[in-house]
């Protein structure tokens, strides 16, 4: 079936086709009555504007692009939806743009496929790893928007969550149910995410008067800590492991039930995220959630305050939360 054209609706309304065009864009010069059968004919006949011609027209694509990696994690899914949800609740499309690995894919998206996009403005989520070439989009025109908590600001404004604080509010929910030996299990310092909540684990110890003591920490610097590093850890008697990360208590989680402690009686656990897998484990894990959905709906906000009025504010914080399962032993905070 053929197009319907602006010259298509003018021969059945008997009007010129400037007239039609300024109808269907609601110019005040066309009086109502007019644009009324108008719009009504052009409904009637199934026409539907061109996407590229509005774009000539307006300078706008009303789509925003979303640059994801080609890496498997949960997070990314509910990420996804909140810039969805929020671009659909405004109007406007959403492009994703899968990143390859690797440098020369970074440098190809920059130099080649960003200056193509037919978007306004684009939100990132970075992949594990210092960006090389992925930085230069921040001296580009495109407005643009990290989702990031790895600490590659790259220049631009970002999207975090609270890691330290929401780390601290658990392990001082521990304190305050008095846990004193108080493990830190975790990995990966390098990044910005593990730094933070291993400092917000420190606050909470000094909030709580209880001195550090290294022998209860367990923090590889570029990995995860294994299982067997976890069991030997559990040989210095903590009362609770604050984990890093809900991925890594589960495999405590295991290293406890294979030693024969009880959770929480003998130990208590927290970990970080409200992974899926958070309310399935034995027992149910405490937890910090983080606000993925709402991470997303921010950046979709101070993109489009970027696309309307020029640079937004450097950085949006959006709060994290804790969820308290039967793993810490309480239900209740004090």
């Amino acid at each position: 079936m053929p197009r319907v054209t602006i010259a298509d609706i003018a021969k059945e309304a008997g009007v010129s086709k400037p007239t039609v065009s300024r109808a269907l864009n609601g110019h005040p010069d066309v009086g109502a009555e007019t644009r009324e059968r108008i719009q009504r004919i052009a409904a009637d006949l199934g026409y539907a504007p061109s996407a590229s011609a509005r774009s000539l027209r307006t300078g706008r694509h009303d789509t925003l692009g979303l640059l994801m990696p080609l890496q498997q994690w949960w997070g990314y899914s509910d990420i996804q939806y909140g810039i969805a949800e929020e671009s659909a609740r405004r109007g406007l499309h959403l492009m994703v743009h899968p990143l390859r690995p690797g440098e020369r894919a970074e440098r190809e998206f920059v130099t080649q496929t960003l200056p193509t996009l037919p978007v306004d403005g684009l939100i990132l989520l970075m992949p594990e790893g210092t960006p090389r070439h992925i930085g230069a989009i921040a001296h580009t025109s495109m407005p643009s928007v990290v989702i990031d908590d790895r600490g590659h600001r790259l220049d631009l404004p970002y999207v975090e969550s609270t890691n330290r604080a929401g780390f601290r509010e658990a392990v001082l929910h521990l304190v305050r149910h008095g846990r004193r030996r108080i493990a830190f299990v975790g990995g990966q310092l390098n990044d910005a995410f593990a730094q933070e909540r291993f400092e917000g684990y420190l606050d909470a110890l000094r909030e709580g008067g209880i001195p550090y003591d290294p022998d209860l920490t367990l923090l590889p610097a570029d990995r995860e800590p294994t299982a067997d590093e976890i069991t030997e850890l559990l040989g210095t008697d903590p009362d609770g492991l604050a984990v890093a990360w809900d991925e890594i208590a589960f495999s405590a989680l295991n290293a406890l039930h294979a030693a024969g402690h009880r959770v929480p009686d003998d130990v208590a656990v927290i970990g970080f995220d409200d992974s899926p897998i958070a309310r399935v484990m034995q027992p149910p894990l405490t937890t910090v959630r983080q606000p993925f959905r709402q991470m997303g709906a921010a950046a979709v906000r101070m993109l489009l305050d970027s696309i309307e009025h020029g640079r937004p504010p450097a950085h949006f914080t959006v709060p994290t939360e804790l969820v308290i399962r039967d793993s810490c032993g309480s239900h209740e905070d004090q």
